[in-house]
């Protein structure tokens, strides 16, 4: 194998000899950056061993004719360092060709890929229940609505109920006072005095039972209605009995309403009532009861006229004028249309001299 002119072989020294310096600062023993030296492990028959030193020359400063050599010195290195050259091998690398995922801090595509599937889903899950939803109550509205009432009408039951108990058994609406009104003939401090014991209860637990048998006691109520005001009174409107007509007893009067009970008694006969005989006409037979009807559809300037009734049957009801004259008046019926047509007739100065009227047939009144 032959050298090139000029050039030395290596002499064999000891390893750790200093090495002289690389071009452009490069630590010794290191190759120079960017060339790559390859060598040949020379066989022990072809090569002889020379130990004869020589003398190292960098490369950029060793000189070598160009024509022994045939070879040109190659241009000056850019001065880089490990660190630069490091990234610009990575730059060089990314820009080439991507780095797989686990070169790289972010995580795994697939993983990536499945977490946006599942949130899409969750969310599409969440509109699918929003719009279930929204279904139910939309075909649901009319039984809720009723529902609805269904609970408020409960509610108003409810609350009416405990309204009403709390009011029945409050002391606070306890009867303390007792109006009569009404009463003329009835002395009405003793009506108030018989339906004390009503006093201190709560005005919707009196007894009207008690206060019905109470009032019975009184002949001259006819009928009485309560009426409860509250906080605290009891009112009793009561009516008393109309007297119709005077019977003659024992020399005295009494007056006696339609239903023949006596009404008051009088030493002397009370001025606008009729008398009956109660011979002929008992107070217990039904043409007294035909009387009594009768003489109530009379205007109180008529029945001031009417000195005396009779009735044998109840068809045949007969007044007796304090002016002399008499009127057939037969049975009680009609006898709203029967007092207008008699009143008309006795005010009729046209027909004179008339000693009876007969009206039992309104229609076709006759005079005598």
């Amino acid at each position: 194998m032959k050298r090139p002119p000029g050039v030395t072989p290596p002499s064999a020294g000891p390893p750790d000899a200093e090495q002289p310096a690389g071009p452009r600062g490069t630590e010794p023993g290191r190759r120079a950056p960017g060339r790559i030296r390859r060598s040949k492990k020379a066989s022990t028959s072809d090569v002889e061993a020379v130990t004869e030193p020589i003398d190292i020359v960098p490369i950029a400063t060793a000189s070598v004719p160009e024509a022994s050599t045939g070879y040109r010195p190659l241009p000056p290195l850019p001065e880089v360092s490990l660190g630069d050259e490091r990234d610009s091998v990575r730059d060089d690398a990314d820009d080439s060709s991507p780095k797989p995922w686990w070169l790289t801090r972010r995580t795994d595509p697939t993983v990536e890929k499945a977490a946006e599937a599942e949130k899409n889903l969750a969310h599409a899950e969440k509109r699918r229940r929003r719009y279930e939803r929204a279904e139910a109550r939309r075909f649901t509205q009319a039984t809720r609505s009723r529902r609805r009432k269904y609970l408020v009408g409960l509610g108003a039951a409810v609350v009416l109920v405990l309204v009403v108990v709390l009011t029945a058994y409050s002391p606070l609406l306890a009867v303390r006072t007792i109006t009569v009104e009404g009463a003329s003939r009835v002395d009405a401090s003793a009506v108030s005095a018989a339906l004390g014991d009503q006093l201190g209860r709560p005005l919707t637990l009196v007894d009207f039972g008690e206060v019905k048998r109470t009032l019975e006691t009184f002949p001259l109520i006819q009928s009485y209605v309560t009426e409860a005001r509250p906080p605290d009174t009891l009112v009793i409107r009561i009516v008393e009995r109309r007297p119709v007509v005077t019977v003659a007893a024992d020399g005295a009067f009494n007056l006696v309403d339609a239903a023949g009970v006596v009404v008051e008694t009088t030493p002397a006969r009370a001025p606008g009532y009729p008398t009956i005989d109660i011979a002929a006409t008992p107070l217990d037979s039904a043409g007294f009861a035909a009387a009594s009807q009768v003489l109530l559809s009379l205007s109180p300037e008529f029945l001031a006229q009417v000195d005396s009734v009779s009735a044998p049957t109840p068809d045949s009801v007969t007044l007796a004028l304090t002016s002399g004259q008499r009127v057939v008046w037969g049975s009680a019926e009609d006898s709203a249309l029967k007092a207008r047509i008699i009143a008309s007739m006795i005010s009729n100065p046209g027909i004179p001299d008339v000693t009876e009227y007969d009206v039992s047939s309104p229609e076709a009144p006759i005079t005598h």
